[in-house]
């Protein structure tokens, strides 16, 4: 008999928040003059913010100086926040099922591929999930690498108490479910908050609650 659930751990952006990196770059050269596609090749293009979600820049303070080295300029972490807010738009029926979750007994983490920034302003950046989840709100730099390397889900399983068997995860991306899998995980690709509820419901975690949930193709930019 297959060992019972205890915790569901989510990713966070394209599956609690629908995340688009554009609106994001959009701030961010409004704030400091620069050409929107010179922002992308510096941050992401040439790797800084997947170096960042790793832990190559383990400190709030480490991390926004990498940034403001990388566009040579003095972006105020206010303004890194409120880029990154702007990105992000909730997804109500992710939220309503994280809900029925908690309410079933079920115990909810995040672990998402960030970095500290992400990680101090996480009461900022996503309210409603950090409202549920509290300390179980997880980036990947806390355990020097990121999704899909299995060893983060056990690092991350290790500082939250539970084993792999015990635990489900889901994420929009294939890679890392497939990266949770060979950690020992249980897991599912998240498509659409409706497909959600029935692998949650399979798995037996729902309870007798019954809440509506949104239904549609979710963005996915990051």
């Amino acid at each position: 008999m297959p060992t019972a659930i205890r915790l569901a751990l989510f990713d966070m952006d394209d599956v609690v928040y629908a995340y688009t990196r554009a609106d994001r770059i959009a701030y961010l050269a409004s704030v400091t003059g620069l050409e929107p596609a010179f922002i992308n090749d510096r941050i992401w293009s040439e790797g800084l913010e997947a170096a960042a979600d790793g832990g190559a820049f383990p400190t709030p303070e480490l991390y926004i100086k990498s940034w403001r080295d990388r566009l040579g300029y003095p972006l105020a972490v206010k303004d890194w926040v409120e880029a990154r807010r702007l990105g992000m738009r909730l997804i109500p029926g992710t939220l309503a099922l994280i809900e029925r979750l908690v309410a079933a007994g079920t115990t909810v983490g995040v672990l998402t591929n960030n970095g500290p920034l992400v990680y101090e302003y996480r009461d900022t950046l996503a309210p409603e999930l950090a409202r549920l989840v509290g300390d179980r709100f997880l980036v990947s730099s806390s355990f020097a690498t990121m999704k899909p390397d299995p060893r983060v889900f056990l690092r991350a399983l290790d500082r939250l108490g539970f084993s792999p068997e015990e635990s489900f995860f889901t994420d929009d991306m294939s890679e890392n479910v497939e990266g949770a899998r060979t950690a020992g995980l249980r897991g599912a690709i998240f498509t659409t908050p409706a497909a959600l509820e029935q692998e949650l419901a399979a798995q037996g975690l729902l309870g007798d609650a019954s809440v509506e949930v949104t239904r549609g193709k979710i963005l996915s930019s990051h």
